[in-house]
């Protein structure tokens, strides 16, 4: 299926991508040793891959999921947000979710192509977030 797709994604070290049928976008948070938490930057990472979804043509459903058996998503890495702490010299921007919210999901404005969480464990916080919006 990768090879229909007219446009490439851009980088995702935080997701795995499969497409499991034509036109399904399987998205899967890769962090189940952290129970699925994103750092700050995974939410940017995500929001890319969002947009990137909203304009390719091949592509009419993404699902997301966690990776592992225990979190679909247990919110925001609370130990990055710890290290900011202890380290003012951040950047506040670094620190940001982008405009369309908590994993580029939860204030989303996309071309109505449908989302769907597909929910396989704890979802807390943010990831409970990525559930109400979809």
């Amino acid at each position: 299926m990768a090879s229909s797709l007219q446009t490439q994604p851009p980088p995702h070290p935080t997701f795995l991508l499969a497409y499991p049928s034509p036109g399904i976008l399987l998205l899967t948070i890769n962090r189940p040793t952290a129970m699925n938490s994103l750092p700050s930057a995974s939410h940017w990472e995500a929001d890319a891959l969002l947009s990137w979804y909203d304009n390719e043509p091949s592509l009419r459903v993404l699902i997301i999921t966690g990776a592992g058996k225990k979190a679909f998503c247990a919110g925001q890495d609370l130990i990055e947000q710890g290290k900011f702490r202890a380290d003012p010299s951040t950047p506040v921007a670094a620190r940001r979710h982008p405009p369309s919210g908590f994993a580029g999901i939860s204030r989303r404005m996309g071309k109505g192509k449908p989302v769907i969480a597909a929910v396989n464990g704890f979802a807390l916080g943010g990831g409970f977030e990525i559930c109400l919006n979809w």
